[in-house]
């Protein structure tokens, strides 16, 4: 049997290539159905970063917000049709906004309705550490941000929700389909 994922981007540049690369990677080494989700955000930082063909050749479905509710995801994630939700990159917005239990975007939807169900919920904040951070932009110049303390607080509170882990890297989706898969008897 094979996993089924529903991976949510936010609209985070920070991270955004690796984690569509180790995505792919994944995807092709364990046969992977993988779902993405983007949030207008991220469908606008999926163009400037010019990644758009990328998703389109490795990735059959791609839904793009429209409303909180639009598209349809909260039936499918709450009938156990994916085995878990990923949010790889989630902007320090988004990480705010679950961790504070607000639900008013269809990533944030999702996460809340997955949770109300127990279904686990993976999430790769991109400010974790206090300090500064080295992005990458679309041009390949590199910018220095300064992480906001209010971001790592955020990140933190995720840690401590029931039913979210929280990643420190795209690299840690790996073991968690490694872990999905030996459950479903697949290793």
């Amino acid at each position: 049997m094979t996993l089924k994922i529903a991976w949510g981007i936010t609209g985070s540049g920070d991270h955004l290539a690796e984690s569509i690369k180790v995505m792919k990677t994944l995807r092709r080494k364990y046969d992977l159905d993988i779902d993405i989700i983007l949030s207008k955000a991220g469908e606008m930082v999926v163009t400037w970063y010019k990644l758009w063909g990328s998703i389109k050749e490795n990735f059959d479905k791609v839904f793009i917000e429209s409303t909180p509710n639009t598209p349809f995801l909260i039936g499918p994630l709450q009938l156990g049709k994916y085995d878990f939700l990923l949010l790889c990159p989630a902007t320090a917005n988004t990480t705010a906004k679950i961790a504070h239990g607000i639900a008013d975007s269809l990533l944030t939807n999702c996460v809340a309705q997955a949770m109300k169900v127990r279904m686990p919920v993976f999430i790769f904040p991109v400010d974790q550490k206090t300090g500064k951070a080295v992005s990458v932009l679309p041009n390949k110049k590199r910018i220095t941000l300064s992480i906001r303390d209010v971001d790592v607080e955020n990140a933190e509170r995720l840690r401590r929700m029931k039913d979210i882990t929280v990643l420190s890297s795209p690299k840690d989706v790996e073991p968690i389909i490694l872990r999905f898969l030996e459950n479903k008897g697949k290793m």
